[in-house]
């Protein structure tokens, strides 16, 4: 007879992978009540450590199954609920069938389906997924005491054989029914198109804008909108979309779906909007909680098309936490870091002791910006002490300190010192 008590031992430690701080469960409310009044906090903390650290493993063995951090979130919820259902067939020892693969498992399959990711890449991710999950389970039983750990070596090892055999055949069955769904779709053809057009790819505009329902030629404005949680209703990003574009003034909206909790939009305009949007869309739009906007550059035609999406996903990169953020206010920041290990040896080697990148350093950090506001408003100990709410001597000093941490005067053109200033405040 089998001892399960051990899986009611499991616990979680408080990092795994790269250091991605576990915290709540991904998986659904459903998913996690039925592990919790079967299992406990201890294992269920177990089950969402350990699958980050499957997500991220798999990810690193099979690129395809990675795309950002909102497909990497998806992926990994999936991920979690299928290490929590396998956790309860275990201590359960029921024989795994095919709708004992949880939901969010076959979701995240479909959202493989929509980013392109071959079936075959799929398959070998859930065999890499299983043969993870088998290890971590069999050094947990490992540190159990005989007979437990012989007798649950094995028929754990017999279980998960079974569960990744039905497993595998779920989520075939799922691709491929997905698939052709996917494929005949407009929404699907939508995508495509969207998708030549941002990678810059000759199209035929006629043709192109039949298939969107949309005018490439106008002047567009791009919308990136994305949730923080997984589960956001579709209709409720629709919703914001439109609305963004109705603040900016724009003349329709043209949505896409771009994975799990985020969507693209365009608006636009026959001719230059006669203002710009981006003030009226921060006036005029109220951000939900939970949900963030990305606003792109203004721009005609094909190419504008791709440049105002290009531009949006800059502002999405650089938002900082906030909810609505504008091309517009980070281009400067978006040309100085596009290329990350460069702007970093730049502002190092330009700024030496003064760039506190190696490390947090608060004081340094305070010592930086001083200076960049000082430079800023024209060298002015005044303008920049009331811009920083400080005493005028208290500018100076600071100024005079991150010389001496520079290790020379501030002389000649400074105009690789201010860019280096920007590159750390970004950075940062």
């Amino acid at each position: 007879m089998s001892d399960t008590g051990w899986l009611l031992r499991l616990r979680p430690a408080t990092t795994v992978g790269t250091g991605t701080t576990v915290g709540a469960p991904l998986a659904s409310p459903v998913t996690v009540a039925v592990a919790r009044d079967a299992l406990g906090d201890g294992p269920i903390g177990w089950a969402q450590e350990t699958a980050l650290g499957m997500a991220e493993e798999i990810v690193r063995q099979v690129p395809a199954y990675g795309g950002g951090p909102g497909p990497f979130e998806t992926f990994r919820r999936s991920v979690e609920a299928a290490v929590l259902a396998a956790l309860v067939g275990l201590l359960t020892g029921v024989t795994p069938e095919l709708d004992h693969v949880p939901e969010e498992t076959v979701e995240g399959n479909a959202d493989l389906v929509r980013r392109g990711v071959p079936l075959d890449r799929v398959l070998r991710g859930v065999r890499l997924g299983h043969a993870l999950l088998h290890r971590a389970l069999i050094e947990a039983i490992d540190r159990e005491p005989e007979p437990v750990r012989s007798a649950e070596n094995h028929r754990v090892s017999e279980l998960l054989f079974v569960y990744a055999d039905v497993h595998a055949s779920r989520m075939a069955e799922e691709y491929i029914a997905e698939r052709d769904r996917w494929q005949s779709s407009t929404e699907a053809a939508r995508r495509r198109v969207a998708e030549d057009v941002i990678a810059g790819r000759n199209v035929a505009a006629g043709a192109a804008s039949r298939t969107l329902g949309y005018d490439l030629g106008r002047h567009h404005l791009a919308l990136l909108i994305k949730a923080d949680a997984l589960e956001t209703p579709a209709a409720r990003l629709h919703r914001l979309a439109v609305e963004a574009a109705r603040a900016a003034g724009g003349e329709g909206v043209l949505t896409i779906p771009a994975g799990t909790a985020e969507l693209w939009a365009w608006t636009g305009w026959p001719a230059p909007p006669a203002a710009p949007p981006e003030p009226l869309i921060a006036e005029r739009l109220d951000v939900p909680d939970g949900l963030r906007v990305a606003v792109g550059p203004v721009a005609q035609g094909v190419p504008g098309f791709r440049r105002s999406h290009l531009g949006a996903l800059e502002a999405q990169r650089l938002a900082g936490g906030s909810p609505l953020s504008c091309f517009a206010d980070v281009r400067v920041a978006s040309l100085l870091t596009a290329d990350a290990e460069q702007a970093r040896w730049f502002a190092e080697e330009t700024l030496g002791g003064l760039s506190g990148l190696a490390g947090a350093d608060d004081r340094v950090a305070e010592l930086r910006e001083t200076l960049r506001v000082y430079l800023a408003c024209g060298r002015s100990p005044q303008v920049a002490a009331g811009l920083l709410h400080v005493a005028r001597n208290t500018v100076t000093y600071r100024v005079k300190r991150a010389e001496e941490l520079l290790g020379r005067p501030l002389s000649g053109d400074l105009l690789e010192l201010r860019l280096a200033l920007e590159i750390v405040r970004t950075l940062r």
